[in-house]
């Protein structure tokens, strides 16, 4: 029969929870033979109180991470046990606040030789599975606030992702993902030009052809993004056609499609790869930029699309660190 521990990291918060409930039943049990009948999940709440003075329950739900709601629950027991009172808040007497009462007061001062127990038994419990149980909750609870779990888990989600992207070469069969994927992000930002609407309804005839060469990528079967490299003449390629579609930006599918492109460049032995752009796709420019691309003049002539104002040339010494 498998065991809950077999599951491994799947399973860490139920067997946190397991541990948890079972140094809480532990210190429960020593409680009440100490004559306490308060829960020991009351008492962080206690420690606060008698450290940091009166406190509204807002501030103490920050400090120990539980809802408003759950605090104001926690601090009627205390209340019932006599062990809180609540006054007004000295700044803001509309306010009120949360104080150890007398008999809490007392109830913390005899239980200190317990404490020392339960202390000393978490740290015998740490050398006896080489940790410092306490350190290591400091650093977690930190690494945590820092970089939430959920965030964590959708990152790993994403390099899944990610590794599941390929980058393949053109076939006939994707024709029309070719033409589709340039149209839509065309019309969302511009319109589709004369010139356009020719290259991307015959690919084979004025990339391919001429010896360019159109890259596309695949994510489950599914044709995602593509980018192209076009014959110019006198040693020259252009980068073209780059596309991705909007719902899969953000798997760096448009770098991969780039870096790809570059470097069937440099086994071309040609020249000058060089790329016309606009300057209204701020995060296009980006990526070309910190892949080797820098601004230059245009050459004479006009350029190839009315919505091009932007002129970069490949030069690989230029590349920034991503």
């Amino acid at each position: 029969m498998r065991e809950l521990h077999d599951y491994g990291g799947l399973v860490t918060g139920s067997r946190l929870k397991r541990l948890s409930d079972s140094m809480f039943a532990g210190v429960d049990a020593v409680y009440r033979a100490h004559g306490v009948t308060l829960s020991s999940r009351c008492f962080p709440l206690l420690f606060l109180l008698r450290d940091n003075g009166p406190t509204r329950v807002t501030a103490l739900a920050a400090q120990l991470g539980q809802s408003h709601p759950a605090v104001s629950q926690m601090s009627r027991t205390l209340a019932a046990h006599g062990a809180i009172v609540e006054q007004a808040d000295p700044a803001d007497e509309r306010r009120r606040v949360l104080a150890l009462s007398e008999e809490g007061t007392a109830l913390l001062a005899r239980l200190d030789t317990v404490w020392r127990a339960i202390s000393g038994s978490v740290e015998d419990l740490g050398t006896e599975v080489g940790l410092d149980l306490a350190a290591a909750l400091s650093r977690l609870e930190s690494a945590l606030r820092t970089r939430p779990f959920a965030e964590r888990i959708e990152a790993r989600l994403q390099l899944a992702q990610r590794d599941a992207v390929e980058i393949v070469p053109f076939e006939p069969r994707y024709r029309e993902d070719f033409k589709r994927l340039n149209v839509e992000w065309l019309e969302k930002y511009f319109y589709v030009e004369a010139i356009d609407n020719a290259v991307l309804s015959q690919p084979e005839q004025h990339i391919l052809k001429p010896g360019g060469f159109i890259f596309l990528a695949r994510y489950r079967d599914e044709i995602v993004g593509t980018c192209a490299l076009i014959k110019a003449g006198r040693g020259r390629m252009e980068l073209s056609k780059m596309a991705v579609t909007e719902k899969y930006q953000g798997l760096r599918i448009g770098h991969r499609l780039l870096t790809t492109a570059i470097a069937q460049f440099r086994k071309t032995g040609l020249r000058t790869l060089f790329l016309e752009s606009s300057s209204k796709l701020a995060r296009a420019l980006a990526l070309y930029e910190a892949n080797g691309f820098r601004h230059a003049p245009k050459p004479a002539g006009a350029a190839h699309y009315q919505r091009a104002d932007v002129y970069m040339v490949y030069t690989p010494q230029a590349r920034r660190r991503r």
